[in-house]
């Protein structure tokens, strides 16, 4: 468990890392029509690495070549996944940046979470380590500019998660700052 930030930055290609600035991750849409431009998300750790698979690669390639782009579903992502080590835990949060029209984002956040899991598997194969991320602590975000009810009351409660198709599931709001801690507890 002591290098899985160090394994992760080594096996992603560095044109997909979210850089960590003074303990902030700052994720923008790239769509130029998004209602929902970015999230800031804060930590107070160190044991934390982030990426995106919708950036662009500086080697112009589609991000799945081996398979079949005429199947849309096939090749969703997420705007950002976040592993997070507290202690022997490993969390992950699969981050969607949404406008008002949420669209079918389950099915991008369960190809998100299918594709941690197979990284997971490689991260193991490759530096023959054991790496185990529990179900629970995989945790979605949908940040949209829809005005939804938010699950959290007071900023002394952790953010609530609704269990949607196997997926942990939370609705904040787009444009804001948010402490990554408060989605781990």
């Amino acid at each position: 468990m002591q290098h899985l930030i160090a394994n992760l930055s080594n096996a992603i290609n560095t044109d997909l890392h979210i850089p960590i600035t003074s303990k902030e991750i700052r994720i923008n849409e790239t769509k130029n029509d998004s209602g929902c431009k970015k999230v800031i998300l804060k930590s107070t750790s160190k044991n934390i690495f982030a990426f995106s698979l919708d950036y662009q690669l500086k080697n112009k390639c589609k991000m799945f070549p081996f398979l079949n782009q005429s199947l849309g579903d096939i090749t969703k992502i997420n705007d950002a996944i976040i592993f997070y080590k507290n202690g022997n835990d490993i969390f992950v949060l699969l981050i969607e940046l949404k406008s008002k029209d949420l669209g079918d984002y389950t099915k991008q956040l369960q190809a998100g979470k299918n594709w941690v899991l197979y990284l997971t598997s490689m991260l193991n194969l490759t530096f023959n380590k054991n790496y185990q991320i529990d179900n629970n602590n995989i945790r979605s975000i949908v940040f949209s500019t829809r005005k939804t009810q938010r699950k959290k009351g007071t900023k002394r409660e952790n953010i609530k998660f609704d269990k949607i198709n196997d997926l942990l599931i939370s609705e904040q709001q787009c444009n804001e700052t948010f402490y990554i801690e408060k989605f781990l507890k």
